[in-house]
């Protein structure tokens, strides 16, 4: 292993303590909120019972942790790898599950971590990315999502590796390309279509700046109050009935948020034919 400044000039050869026994889809990066690097591998149920996702740290780079294991499906659904990046505040992960049935396909689905150990699913079975239906399409087979999305002002872009065959046939890989649109790895939306879904916060913070939203709402609305502690309205917020990213929410009868600063609220969003992804406070 060498380091270089510039990609140019390098380093002295280091030999590095990693021992990891997976033999693919290895990734390191480093965590802002730990101050130091993580590598995330693939481990084993012996023998070949159920694979798993390990996580290593290191300060350096080149002395790390032993893998330990902080993620897993079942041997039916297996976490085959998981690529991991910062964003929004958290760290997320792209799980490829294997299918270890009949079909051995693979489908990238969503998971999330304040600190890389503890992870949370999300929509366990439903992909994020998806294997198309349609067998013999360049990604019926596998989907393997990219290290991490690259993020534009509008879009988000998800490379990944698709297969036209499953886990146990002939690899024919293609670079391919999933879209979403700004904050939109996951939301809340109404179950069933013509009913209204509402969503309350526990207790946050209110810093006194503006609350944004990132919702799709055209066609729709997402309605948003302040609530105390007996879910009892406080404030109304103008709805809003448009798709909006990072949109700020003003509100009726000159209520501001100001007046709760450094209180803790609650806020109540209810959806209208609408799915709303994020919200936070900020200034303009």
């Amino acid at each position: 292993m060498r380091f270089s400044p510039d990609g140019i000039r390098w380093g002295e050869e280091n030999v590095s303590s990693v021992k990891p026994r997976g033999d693919t889809h290895n990734n390191a990066f480093w965590a802002p909120t730990l101050d130091k690097y993580v590598g995330i591998t693939r481990g084993w149920i012996d023998p070949w019972k159920e694979r798993l996702v390990q996580r290593m740290e290191s300060t350096d780079f080149v002395d790390w942790t032993a893998p330990v294991t902080v993620f897993h499906g079942n041997q039916t659904r297996q976490t085959y790898s998981m690529p991991v990046f910062y964003y929004g505040g958290v760290y997320l992960g792209l799980p490829a599950i294997l299918m270890y049935d009949n079909t051995y396909r693979v489908q990238t689905e969503l998971a999330w971590s304040p600190d890389t150990v503890n992870w949370h699913r999300i929509e366990a079975g439903t992909p994020l990315i998806p294997c198309s239906e349609k067998k013999g399409d360049y990604d019926w087979g596998m989907v393997y999502a990219a290290a991490a999305p690259i993020f534009s002002d509008n879009e988000i872009r998800l490379y990944y590796a698709g297969d036209s065959e499953h886990h146990e046939g002939l690899c024919d890989s293609v670079l391919c390309l999933a879209t979403l649109r700004p904050d939109g790895f996951a939301g809340y939306r109404p179950q069933e279509k013509g009913t209204v879904g509402v969503v309350t916060t526990k207790p946050v913070t209110c810093n006194g700046a503006p609350l944004r939203i990132s919702a799709d709402a055209k066609g729709g609305a997402v309605r948003i109050s302040v609530v105390d502690d007996k879910g009892r309205q406080v404030s109304q917020a103008n709805p809003v009935t448009a798709d909006v990213t990072d949109g700020v929410v003003s509100w009726q009868d000159g209520f501001k948020l100001a007046s709760y600063l450094g209180e803790d609220i609650r806020l109540r969003f209810e959806l209208e034919n609408a799915t709303i992804y994020a919200f936070g406070f900020g200034e303009e």
